[in-house]
């Protein structure tokens, strides 16, 4: 029996390379899926897996040395070098807390300023963000240094990388980003 993948595939698109694209394996997509539920603080975590050409395949995660966490922000150490995304959360507990009643998860689906210079120092190739079971964006490295040289103080989500997720057994999504 194969693995079932499903999730996000990113794809960035190069002028002559080939396009790299993340996939999250149906299980891990489940598991990130149950804590980007429940979590009530913001936790970070490296997702593990493989790559073969352009697609990486994301199966798995680890989280790095926690050192404060809490609705808006959190500092972990680094994920090693060997990690294919960085992951974490934006709790819908922040627009619980007094936050504007109007907003909706995909509003937290951006890269704060410390996200971005964060990410930018590392050579991680994807950030991806979870708001909920359904809601996530992510990023390519590229996209990140562009935002950090830009000196940005949001990240917004790119046009069609920011998904509600399909339930397991449909085909990924597919984002092209230029």
């Amino acid at each position: 029996m194969g693995t079932r993948s499903i999730g996000i595939v990113v794809s960035v698109s190069l002028l002559t390379l080939p396009t790299p694209k993340l996939v999250l394996d149906s299980s891990l997509h489940a598991r990130l899926g149950v804590l980007a539920t429940g979590l009530r603080t913001e936790v970070v975590l490296c997702l593990t897996g493989s790559s073969d050409g352009p697609t990486t395949v994301a199966t798995g995660f680890l989280m790095p040395e926690p050192k404060a966490s809490s609705t808006e922000q959190a500092t972990f150490g680094s994920c090693p070098t060997t990690s294919v995304a960085i992951w974490h959360n934006h709790p819908l507990e922040a627009l619980r807390g007094g936050g504007d009643p109007n907003a909706n998860p995909r509003d937290l689906c951006a890269l704060s300023e410390t996200d971005i210079r964060t990410a930018a120092q590392t050579a991680v190739p994807f950030v991806v963000i979870a708001v909920d079971a359904n809601t996530w964006c992510w990023w390519s490295h590229d996209q990140i240094h562009k935002l950090d040289a830009q000196h940005v103080l949001r990240g917004d989500p790119v046009s069609g990388q920011i998904q509600s997720l399909t339930p397991a057994g449909t085909p990924p999504y597919t984002a092209v980003t230029h």
